[in-house]
């Protein structure tokens, strides 16, 4: 009778444990995730769709916190916030990794991707580019939930329109690190790494001469009230990533790990096949409704800042060594 007793305790518990278990596996979880930008920015907008997925999909078992317009950080703390745990998620210009991590800038090298179709083959997430960039990342303690694409960088002047190399010469430009600084340096510019919600200022004040940036961050970021115009050299393409802690990540239950998951790869490709038309529309939307002069290359002017160009891509391979030769190759296949 004891005996029987004491059994019966004893399952009793492990059923009390059990229990116990499915319902913390099953417990609410909220995770924050800081932007530099607004909602209504398309970057923002994407962050949103995967709120609505992700919770839609958890019946609100894991919610999502938005904290734009770096509230909580700038995207050039993203990487050591997050990395760190002090946020559980961010937005971040891939850029911001190449400092330490050389072989991650390979997007920004200017006119390494001759056309759209290249860049979307190359950041797909089957991609070998995409899945060696997106393990080293990893590495530093963030994992790449999805990849933005944000499209083509082109460059501003307040002054003469820029339509040659050599009118870059001793000027100082904003960019976005250092595969973007390689080209200006390579020009014989003066690279000024000023941050995305940073640029109205700064291109007010006059801190640099000529402007660099996205399509599309002209008309959501009004720089069309501080720049005269923005020549069209597509020189190089804009990934954003959405990244977590990775710690984080893998505690996550294999139900939340599909949730995000899932989420995150809907927003991918919603975000890529929007962008095209989003830039051109942005594009149109310059020439139409401002003031701001749209300067778009002849194949002979693109070709000569092509030429100009070419030393900046053997500087990234010298910086990022075996791992950036074989990414050039791998996209060079694509080709």
């Amino acid at each position: 009778m004891k005996r029987q007793f004491l059994k019966t305790l004893s399952i009793a518990a492990m059923v009390s444990a059990g229990f116990l278990f499915s319902t913390d596996a099953l417990a609410d979880r909220t995770l924050r995730l800081s932007l530099q930008v607004n909602t209504k920015h398309p970057i923002g907008a994407n962050i949103v769709f995967f709120k609505q997925q992700v919770e839609k999909a958890s019946a609100g078992k894991l919610k999502i916190e938005i904290y734009d317009s770096a509230q909580l950080y700038k995207g050039s703390e993203i990487p050591q916030a997050v990395g760190s745990g002090a946020v559980d998620m961010g937005l971040v210009l891939i850029d911001e990794y190449a400092g330490t991590i050389p072989a991650v800038g390979l997007f920004s090298v200017a006119f390494l991707f001759p056309s759209y179709e290249v860049l979307a083959k190359a950041a797909d997430p089957s991609s070998p580019v995409r899945q060696e960039i997106d393990e080293l990342i990893r590495k530093t303690g963030t994992r790449v939930m999805w990849w933005q694409d944000y499209g083509p960088i082109q460059l501003l002047s307040k002054a003469d329109p820029i339509s040659e190399p050599a009118q870059m010469k001793g000027k100082k430009v904003r960019v976005l690190g250092k595969p973007s600084g390689d080209f200006i340096n390579a020009l014989g510019g003066i690279p000024v790494k000023i941050g995305g919600s940073e640029q109205f200022i700064a291109y007010q004040r006059g801190t640099v001469d000529i402007g660099m940036t996205g399509t599309t961050a002209i008309e959501s970021r009004k720089l069309f009230e501080v720049m005269n115009s923005v020549t069209i050299t597509n020189h190089a393409q804009t990934e954003f990533l959405v990244v977590m802690n990775d710690k984080l990540f893998n505690s996550m239950s294999a139900q939340e790990k599909k949730w995000m998951g899932d989420a995150a790869l809907a927003a991918e490709l919603k975000m890529r096949a929007e962008t095209k038309k989003d830039n051109l529309d942005s594009e149109q939307f310059i020439k139409d409704k401002t003031s701001m002069k749209v300067i778009n290359l002849t194949p002979a002017q693109v070709k000569s800042w092509q030429e100009a160009a070419k030393p900046a891509i053997d500087a990234y391979i010298k910086d990022a060594g075996p791992a950036g030769q074989r990414l050039v190759n791998e996209v060079r296949k694509f080709y």
